[in-house]
């Protein structure tokens, strides 16, 4: 198999030369300099810094917004300094990996990702080994990858395992109780998190503990118990201080408020999600959700505009999912029949397809009762006359967050 091909397909898709080709191809070029180092186990001939010369000039050519450059730039000043492949160069090149992963490009982000974990020995670095390895994971997990992302998992388990490392082991038993919710398997999933949660705290790691009270109270929240995964949310945003972790964790809490009714604490958490993470994924969950909170707040023209901005957006499989789904209630919720059955059905087949079970249960029983229904707009639902003092406390929280970042209303 040629190796990068993702980058090749990726790059097959573009129009040549726009923003996006140029920083795929900028990758693509450090990459293949790695590829050159590895394979002659030292430093690149000095006959071949014409090639040198090549990598900086198509990382010049990225845009100056665009993240990558930054950390593209960082990976050929860490090989060049050294003149060889070291954990040092891994290290800066799982960075890289992880600014795909948080731009939606799953499939460039498992290839760098694959190859962290193949430059990186165990016995010499079990941390980033472990690290590279979940980080697979999860990736593939998010592009709908079952089997690479199982195989990924299980190699970590096993490095950490065999080392000793029981924050790698319990931060994987996180990662495969996340794949167990993304199947719709809830019981396995909570099986897991219970056990990880009291090992964690046994073991004095709050980061595991963090991370493990997020998943659990989306497990909550799925199971319909929005106030408990709101209560869980905010223990775990307490125990976290990685951005990107924080923001999964408020966009979670954000769509729990929906849930319950509470849907002014929902905008506000969403506005400073859609405005301030630099996680594409999160940005378009936070989108999403807007758009649900257009439609039950009758709201049509909000609702559209959202629509478009989703329907071309580069979403994971199980947000695309989700984003058919909203779109199919929203319709029906605005009285637009025959466009919610038409995207209900899309999201019914869809979810199939990808194996996200929950989702096509949920489209289907929406299909039955679009179908059944001779008016089935849904009435207006008013907040809640009274919330838990425990939630209150977030959504008094969430507000004040929104006037420190300066989101509009």
């Amino acid at each position: 198999m040629i190796r990068h091909q993702s980058y090749f397909d990726t790059l097959g898709s573009m129009q040549e030369d726009s923003p996006s080709w140029r920083a795929v191809f900028a990758g693509l070029s450090v990459l293949r300099l790695v590829d050159a180092y590895t394979d002659t186990v030292s430093s690149v001939d000095p006959a071949n810094w014409a090639q040198l010369h090549s990598v900086r000039t198509a990382i010049e050519a990225v845009g100056e917004g665009d993240a990558v450059k930054g950390v593209l730039t960082n990976v050929i000043e860490e090989v060049t300094k050294r003149g060889a492949i070291d954990d040092t160069v891994s290290g800066s090149l799982l960075a890289y990996g992880r600014v795909l992963d948080y731009a939606a490009s799953w499939g460039l982000a498992i290839d760098v990702f694959s190859s962290v974990v193949k430059l990186t020995r165990p016995e010499r670095n079990a941390k980033l080994a472990v690290e590279a390895n979940i980080a697979v994971g999860g990736a593939a997990r998010r592009n709908g990858d079952w089997d690479t992302s199982a195989r990924a998992y299980s190699q970590a388990a096993y490095i950490a395992d065999t080392l000793g490392d029981r924050q790698g082991v319990l931060t994987v038993q996180i990662g495969i109780a996340n794949t167990y919710m993304a199947k719709g398997n809830l019981p396995q999933a909570q099986t897991i998190l219970d056990d990880v949660l009291v090992q964690s705290r046994d073991q004095e790691l709050p980061q595991v503990q963090g991370l493990a009270l997020h998943s659990r109270a989306s497990l909550a929240s799925r199971k319909g118990d929005h106030s408990e995964g709101i209560q869980l949310a905010h223990d775990a945003l307490g125990l976290t201080t990685n951005p990107t972790d924080r923001d999964f964790i408020l966009d979670d809490i954000a769509a729990m408020f929906t849930s319950i009714g509470l849907r002014d604490a929902a905008r506000d958490t969403h506005l400073v999600l859609a405005a301030t993470s630099q996680s594409q994924s999160v940005r378009g969950q936070a989108t999403i959700n807007l758009m649900e909170l257009a439609a039950l707040d009758g709201m049509p023209e909000a609702f559209d505009a959202y629509a478009r901005e989703l329907a071309t957006a580069r979403l994971s499989p199980w947000n695309r999912a989700h984003y058919l789904l909203f779109l199919g209630e929203g319709m029906d919720t605005l009285g637009r029949r025959e466009a919610s059955e038409e995207a209900l059905n899309e999201a019914f087949s869809f979810a199939e397809a990808n194996q996200i079970h929950q989702v096509a249960f949920k489209a289907q029983s929406a299909l039955s009762a679009v179908r059944s229904a001779a008016r089935s707009s849904k009435p207006f639902v008013a907040p809640p006359t009274w919330v838990p003092e425990e939630v209150g406390t977030v959504v008094r929280a969430m507000s004040e967050l929104r006037r420190t970042a300066g989101a509009a209303a």
